[in-house]
């Protein structure tokens, strides 16, 4: 069995690595967007 072989940049970092970075990036967005909303309808419920 040929070991799966990913291309690296100048720097040797993987591809797989950049993606992974990407999806962590977009994973901290939605949670924080979520945090924001939760905390504006705590708010919301506190001001009623």
């Amino acid at each position: 069995m040929a070991k799966e072989t990913r291309s690296i940049d100048k720097k040797g970092f993987s591809n797989k690595f950049f993606e992974e970075l990407d999806k962590e990036h977009d994973n901290a967005e939605n949670f924080a967007k979520r945090q924001k909303e939760l905390k504006q309808k705590h708010r919301k419920k506190r001001s009623d």
